[in-house]
């Protein structure tokens, strides 16, 4: 995450840090909890009335996993799947654009909504509830030729097919504007709300309780270099204000069949025209334009 933007002191965000530092002092595992559940819930945001008339055209079902639902989105039932992955409090309506090139180049296209997102259930969203989702659908409705994942759903997208068994992998994946690593997330969360060195102990000492791992298990990265048979394509935008640019290089350096497109002007989202037609491209000829 960029900390370039300076966060006020009296923000919200630090209002709260104030009170988590305070409780770690006297209530470490309290604390850790109480910050980590907050970091883990998004706003779940409806979409606007062009995402909601192309979530209308899809054949919508619910997978189950976990025991949670997760809504599914289907155009085209012809040709190789291409799933794709929305990130951080959004939807599938986020794949208005990309999604009928797509089809209309022979594809079929299957979006799902994260935990905590759109229509799936939940309130509490991880990244590694994501992947496992993400993987449960690589098994029931592969094989799939492309995931494309934004954000976190590209850093969800890596997990799940690097912890997936390689006959399931995609042939190919685009990645956009995505994180190399969970510790780059806390970090980004510590800075906004100025958790204090205490905090982040009791929220690391969280982390392992929870999933049986330390945060930096949770490198992206590491599972990046681990997709040699993937055919990998990495979009970031240097003037990204969400997601630090750097954080595709680390991606791009440890994949071992990554191209790596920086971008100019198109900011986080990734949603300009040009990037849907250098997607398209890397898709079906393997290579694209410069945008």
């Amino acid at each position: 995450m960029s900390q370039s933007k300076k966060i006020p002191r009296l923000s919200p965000a630090r209002i709260i840090g104030k009170f988590l530092n305070a409780l770690a002092l006297v209530a470490p595992s309290l604390a850790g909890r109480l910050a980590f559940d907050l970091f883990c819930l998004p706003l779940r945001k409806r979409p606007k009335p062009a995402e909601a008339a192309f979530l209308a055209t899809a054949d919508l079902s619910y997978q189950t996993v976990n025991g949670r639902q997760f809504a599914v989105y289907h155009w085209g039932f012809r040709g190789p799947i291409a799933l794709l992955v929305h990130g951080w409090e959004s939807h599938s309506g986020r794949w208005r654009k990309i999604a009928p090139l797509l089809v209309q180049a022979g594809y079929q296209v299957v979006a799902v909504d994260a935990p905590a997102h759109g229509r799936s259930q939940g309130r509490r969203f991880t990244m590694i509830h994501y992947a496992d989702v993400l993987r449960t659908l690589l098994q029931r409705i592969g094989p799939v030729d492309t995931i494309v994942g934004h954000s976190v759903g590209g850093a969800a997208s890596i997990w799940a097919m690097g912890t997936a068994a390689p006959a399931l992998r995609p042939r190919k994946a685009v990645v956009m504007a995505a994180f190399s690593a969970l510790r780059t997330v806390m970090d980004g969360a510590r800075y906004t709300i100025g958790g204090s060195p205490k905090l982040m102990a009791a929220i690391d000492a969280y982390v392992v309780k929870w999933s049986g791992h330390s945060i930096d298990h949770f490198s992206i990265a590491r599972k990046a270099g681990q997709l040699g048979e993937v055919d990998g394509l990495i979009l970031h935008d240097r003037h990204d204000h969400v997601t630090s640019f750097g954080e595709s290089e680390i991606l791009y350096r440890a994949w071992p069949n990554a191209q790596f497109l920086p971008t100019e002007g198109f900011g986080h989202g990734l949603t300009a025209p040009e990037v849907s037609t250098a997607i398209l491209n890397f898709v079906l000829e393997g290579n694209f334009a410069a945008v």
